[in-house]
């Protein structure tokens, strides 16, 4: 088998169990040109999801760890703040948005035109 074909199927078996794995976990991506912080809305901030997102970038929570969803089922509904940094000052995109514990969420847009957008699983 050529080494090119053979490097292409590890690849693509790679993705599909990186796909699975993140099956277990909601998301928020970054599809922006600036730094996002996305915050789990209400409940318990100091265990709750709270992280700052560069362009580019994602971060991801277990949707049965019940530090980012109270309820631990897969169907739960998560809502979201998520703001854009500029000179170090917090802009809101979208407020007590909502998502499903094993769904995903993408912040989109550029050049103060964002929005976000919510994936089901």
């Amino acid at each position: 088998m050529d080494k090119k074909i053979f490097a292409g199927l590890v690849l693509a078996g790679l993705a599909v169990f990186l796909t699975v794995e993140g099956a277990e976990a909601f998301c928020v991506y970054n599809n922006t040109d600036v730094v996002v912080v996305a915050e789990k809305a209400g409940g318990d901030f100091i265990k709750a999801f709270s992280k700052k997102i560069p362009s580019g970038g994602n971060e991801c929570c277990n949707w049965k760890n019940k530090d980012c969803n109270p309820k631990g089922k897969r169907d739960s509904t998560v809502w979201f703040n998520v703001r854009y940094l500029k000179n170090d000052i917090g802009f809101d995109i979208c407020t007590s948005f909502a998502i499903q514990a094993g769904g995903w969420l993408t912040v989109e847009g550029s050049n103060g035109n964002y929005k976000c957008v919510r994936h089901d699983y």
